[in-house]
């Protein structure tokens, strides 16, 4: 008998990957985040979305995993150096911040210098460009 799966609690992953063009390259980066730190398959995580919009050259992989997988952030910055980690939702403890909060706080759209920014984890964009994740649980 199988164990029953009522009642898991998700989270959203959106990975906002700044190439669309190179495809290899979107898909790497979600196969990256489907890895543990071990470099093994996480179990409960899932690629559910691969979107790429060749005139803005930008992508967007939406992922989902058990809320109680949310290390997934931190497995994905070992594997894919370099890149920028903003936590929002329940993800984002103890504030709690909407992505619409969190990127007025951070300036996202109206800031110039982006190396001044500390997010949750992973190194501080030097653009707003590049590879930037935001969890949100479900």
């Amino acid at each position: 008998m199988s164990s029953s799966r009522v009642g898991l609690r998700l989270a959203a992953c959106l990975l906002n990957v700044s190439e669309a063009g190179r495809k290899y390259i979107v898909e790497n980066i979600a196969k990256a985040a489907l890895l543990d730190k071990n470099g093994k398959k996480h179990p409960q995580v899932s690629v559910l979305n691969i979107f790429s919009d060749q005139d803005y050259k930008r992508s967007v992989i939406t992922i989902a995993t058990s809320v109680d997988k949310l290390g997934l952030a931190e497995d994905l910055v070992l594997h894919v150096p370099g890149c920028s980690v903003f936590l929002f939702g329940e993800a984002d403890l103890p504030e709690k911040r909407s992505l619409v909060q969190r990127r007025k706080q951070l300036g996202w759209f109206t800031r110039r210098d982006f190396s001044a920014l500390q997010p949750d984890l992973g190194a501080a964009p030097s653009q707003r460009c590049g590879l930037t994740a935001c969890f949100r649980a479900l």
